[in-house]
């Protein structure tokens, strides 16, 4: 977050607030393209086989999101919080997609980093359109002026870190903190993305893959679906979107089957541990098919 105390004598950002571009569809999921490889047709066929309850979950939370913007374009809703919140709640919900589909896809190497930076403006979200409101309206206040040294115009960027607010989060913040530390270019990281058949007498590569991987699916949808039912229950609840009743009562049914499906007693999970004074990672039932035998690994 910026240090800058905002002046309350300042006057508000001179910008309106307009109308808010939402596509007109709902979001999907499309199978891929006969023409494109067998493995990849492979993999999202295994992954719509075994984990359609997952990839169903998925869209009805992305198109529950996009109902809730569609009825949110009323004028009396359009302040600065409305925006605010709209900038990032944008990101969220466009990655959830794009992650749906690499995941569906088996281009999990590319999930983690993308996973990091959805949670991080999903706290961005939570935070700004509460008391650090003041940060947006400086950074909006001073946007889009004339630079006359570089004949540009000034955006700024604005810089503001909202990770801290997700990593202490009792429901967010073990996911968070796994796919940050997957994301990283860590040796054990990269191995089980791209290793992930390795064992301690042989050390095999597998570039680029793109085989299904039930373990790595399961963990990915799991941290999805962390991410996107907090982001459905913000938006219901934060009174600052048009909400219908209908869409109160689709949340509570999402809610109790996210909770269905990653309580489940066979699913591949992550958690944290502390050995000699250290956080580590333990994932539990990991493998490459739903029949093969799980394992438990330490990172």
């Amino acid at each position: 977050m910026s240090s800058n105390a905002s002046d309350p004598q300042r006057p508000p950002p001179a910008q309106r607030i307009s109308p808010i571009g939402v596509p007109a569809d709902p979001p999907s999921l499309a199978p891929p393209h006969d023409d494109e490889p067998q493995a990849l047709r492979d993999a999202f066929r295994e992954t719509s086989f075994t984990l359609g309850a997952e990839i169903r979950w998925l869209l009805d939370a992305l198109r529950l999101q996009h109902a809730i913007l569609q009825a949110s374009g009323h004028s009396r809703l359009r302040n600065r919080r409305f925006a605010s919140a709209l900038l990032f709640w944008s990101r969220v919900h466009r990655a959830g997609a794009d992650l749906l589909w690499l995941t569906s896809r088996a281009s999990y190497g590319s999930c983690p980093a993308l996973l990091r930076s959805a949670f991080e403006a999903l706290g961005a979200e939570q935070a700004v359109v509460g008391d650090e409101q003041v940060e947006f309206e400086d950074w909006l206040r001073e946007a889009w002026q004339t630079n006359a040294e570089h004949h540009a115009t000034e955006i700024g960027m604005g810089q503001y870190m909202a990770g801290q607010q997700i990593a202490m989060s009792p429901e967010t913040g073990e996911a968070y903190r796994a796919v940050s530390e997957l994301a990283r270019p860590h040796f054990g990281a990269s191995a089980l993305l791209s290793a992930a058949e390795s064992h301690d007498k042989r050390f095999a590569v597998n570039w680029a893959d793109q085989q299904f991987h039930y373990g790595w699916a399961q963990l990915l949808f799991g941290w999805q679906i962390v991410l996107q039912d907090r982001q459905c229950r913000f938006a219901i609840g934060s009174g600052l979107f048009g909400v219908a009743s209908e869409d109160r009562a689709a949340y509570q049914e999402l809610h109790r089957r996210a909770q269905a499906l990653l309580e489940s007693a066979a699913r591949c999970r992550a958690r944290w541990v502390v050995e000699q004074g250290r956080q580590r990672l333990i994932i539990d039932n990991f493998r490459r098919q739903p029949s093969g035998a799980p394992k438990r690994l330490l990172l």
